[in-house]
């Protein structure tokens, strides 16, 4: 027997080993950056999901769908008509529209009082101290932010963001029975819908023909240009702390994005189904209407939510739009709380900073 013949069974022997020990060492760091095993089961409730399998020409509201009981959540969606919501805003001292007078302040009122009146928590951020690493744009600050109000109110169920660069206009429609409710996911959601991006062009993708309303952890409205993160909720749960955690992704943040966080939105939604399959796509009146002068989506009409600037930035038109609409909000008795604080100089503008709990 020759010397090869008797190293051939070592080789053998030690490429074997080498590869344990290399499936070893990538299976033990698997948890590090991906969710455990079971975790889209938890999600999606097995191979259960949101929408359920039918085909793309079938569209309505599918009043017989049911799903099984999820850990992450209530499964009585609309059970209670004071689901606990906390309303988040993020602003900083350099925001494009401070050179409108007072609208901080004009905005704390406006926030505060729908808050009292409806029963709903309000945090306002300072964008500034929740700064990303390796310079990342302020926009991305939104997702610790989302982060940081799940953990400060830990007993709330949805959080209601909403840029600093909105006006709710009507003050007593709850934001519980207008969009999260069952009624008012089917009366709002768009089914079948082609999906437009950027510049108003075809996607390919369409939003999904059925849904079940008690899957339903994400609510975002459309307008001409696709999906718009400037007014959303988000349920808490297993696939919220993922998806939260996915959108912060590096990658993301260094792509020459035109809307850096809502592009990345807009990215995790085309190319993860679970993403998808847990994302109500809402009508643009219903949570999202424009000012008659932006022509990217439809003009609030009366009676509509909310009126959002979006993309105003600080031209001589947006001021006085912003107080023509204001002129036309439905007006509701202040809090005298609230006015008191606007008064002393005592309002949470900008209260809560990153890592700072109280």
């Amino acid at each position: 027997m020759g010397f090869k013949a008797l190293t051939r069974p070592f080789v053998a022997i030690t490429l074997i080993l080498s590869c344990v020990l290399l499936w070893n060492i990538f299976t033990f760091q698997w948890p590090a950056w991906r969710p455990s095993s079971n975790f889209y089961d938890k999600v999606t409730n097995g191979v259960g999901s949101l929408y359920t399998g039918t085909s793309v020409g079938s569209v309505g509201y599918n009043k017989e769908a049911t799903s099984a009981k999820s850990p992450t959540h209530s499964s009585e969606f609309g059970s209670a008509s004071k689901k606990k919501i906390v309303m988040v805003t993020g602003s900083t001292g350099n925001n494009r529209m401070l050179g409108m007078p007072h609208i901080k302040e004009m905005v704390y009122e406006n926030r505060m009082t729908y808050a009292e009146k409806h029963g709903l928590e309000f945090m306002w951020a300072n964008m500034t101290s929740y700064n990303l690493p390796s310079g990342a744009p302020i926009y991305w600050n939104k997702i610790p932010i989302l982060q940081d109000a799940f953990a400060r109110f830990p007993d709330a169920e949805w959080v209601w963001w909403m840029d600093i660069d909105i006006i709710i206009m009507n003050m007593s429609l709850s934001i519980h029975d207008h969009v999260l409710s069952p009624e008012g996911i089917a009366r709002n959601i768009l089914l079948d819908h082609p999906m437009t991006g950027a510049g108003g062009g075809e996607t390919g993708y369409r939003s999904p023909a059925t849904y079940q309303p008690d899957d339903i952890n994400f609510v975002i409205s459309m307008d001409y240009w696709g999906m718009n993160v400037g007014n959303f909720l988000m349920r808490r749960g297993e696939w919220s702390e993922w998806l939260l955690d996915l959108w912060i992704e590096p990658l993301y943040i260094s792509q020459n994005w035109v809307f850096p966080e809502n592009d990345g939105w807009t990215h995790m939604w085309q190319y993860h189904e679970i993403v998808r399959n847990h994302t109500a796509c809402m009508s643009q009146h219903s949570m999202n209407s424009y000012p008659d002068y932006n022509a990217l989506g439809q003009h609030w009409q009366p009676g509509d939510h909310i009126v959002h600037f979006a993309g105003c930035g600080g031209d001589p038109i947006c001021e006085s739009s912003w107080a023509k609409y204001w002129k036309m909000r439905e007006e509701v008795g202040v809090p005298q709380s609230v006015k008191m604080k606007l008064d002393d100089g005592t309002a949470e503008i900008e209260a809560f900073q990153g890592g700072e709990r109280s």
